[in-house]
């Protein structure tokens, strides 16, 4: 059994990211805290709105803390050195003192224990939840650094591009070795995949935005092989699947006219799994219903507040399920 600890920036968009791209079929979750089995362990360094991943090792009542840890053979999990962490929002558990049965517990096993309170190789974690112990062992904590990658840090900057980590965790939703972003734009979306070595198709209608993302690409160093930018209008490519895209977008009442009928346009051309990215201030819930192919369905709508202006919907679409077999 495995803990995953998600972001709460926001906690529904973080647990639809980590079912989504670990494939948990059944899995519960106490406020930021998800129980799960996960068998694809290998991709959990590419989650983004999860703060780290535990193992759980062993669930006790805390009075009887002390005793459990005393009890538990640490030898089968310890390397090199350990450090104990306990989070508990009462703040009634002394670290040191609890890390104490640790240490006894590793001497019985005929280990001579180290603690490394900076880097630990062994990092036992203990969580106090609903008066319940969840002695966990850390395998990742989430250190990566999203903000050297937002758009002001590039050569080439769009006013309107996504956060990167918003960017990733879209990609992650998805969950496919290849993705389609039909309106690329500066290409923040591409980056994120490329970086998990993910290949992708990017298309846009103005050259000088596949430009930017040309320019932005070679600067994060992503290998051209696994890429392909081609200048074409989504509304002409038929059968789009794999899409991991944000909407183009523009508030006067001429653009919101135009930036309509480009979605109807698209929306009628998607064909398979597909996570788009809507402003909240078009009726985006009426585009789908009237141009969605009807072998697909709505399987979930976030929304993603990111300024007084904006709110961002993100809508997962899928073959319904009438519709799997046949």
């Amino acid at each position: 059994m495995h803990l995953i600890v998600l972001s709460q920036e926001n906690i529904e968009l973080a647990e639809l990211e980590a079912s989504s791209l670990l494939e948990l079929n059944l899995f519960t979750r106490n406020a930021q805290f998800m129980f799960a089995n996960i068998k694809n362990i290998k991709k959990i360094n590419r989650l983004a709105y999860t703060k780290k991943v535990l193992e759980l090792l062993f669930i006790c009542n805390p009075k009887d803390l002390d005793n459990a840890l005393y009890q538990y053979d640490f030898k089968k999990i310890y390397k090199n050195n350990f450090c104990l962490r306990i989070h508990d929002n009462s703040h009634k558990f002394n670290e040191s003192e609890y890390a104490k049965y640790i240490w006894k517990s590793l001497e019985s096993s005929k280990i001579e224990p180290k603690v490394n309170l900076e880097n630990p190789s062994t990092l036992i974690e203990i969580i106090i939840l609903d008066n319940k112990a969840f002695v966990c062992r850390q395998l990742w904590n989430n250190k990566e650094d999203f903000e050297s990658r937002k758009a002001h840090q590039k050569p080439e900057l769009h006013p309107t591009a996504m956060h990167p980590k918003m960017a990733r965790a879209l990609v992650n939703i998805l969950n496919k070795d290849n993705i389609v972003d039909p309106f690329c734009g500066a290409g923040g979306i591409l980056t994120e995949a490329a970086l998990m070595k993910i290949k992708f198709k990017a298309y846009d209608i103005d050259q000088v935005q596949l430009n930017r993302a040309k320019i932005n690409l070679k600067y994060l160093k992503i290998n051209s092989r696994s890429y392909k930018l081609e200048l074409k209008d989504a509304t002409n490519i038929k059968n789009l699947k794999n899409i991991v895209t944000d909407l183009p977008y523009g508030k006067s009442s001429k653009k919101t006219d135009e930036i309509i009928d480009l979605y109807n346009k698209f929306i009628h051309n998607i064909s398979g799994r597909s996570v788009i990215v809507f402003p909240d201030f078009v009726n985006y819930k009426k585009i789908l219903k009237e141009n969605l192919n009807k072998k697909l369905e709505i399987k979930k709508i976030i929304s993603h507040y990111v300024h007084k202006s904006l709110t961002r919907k993100i809508v997962v679409i899928d073959t319904s399920k009438k519709d799997i077999n046949s």
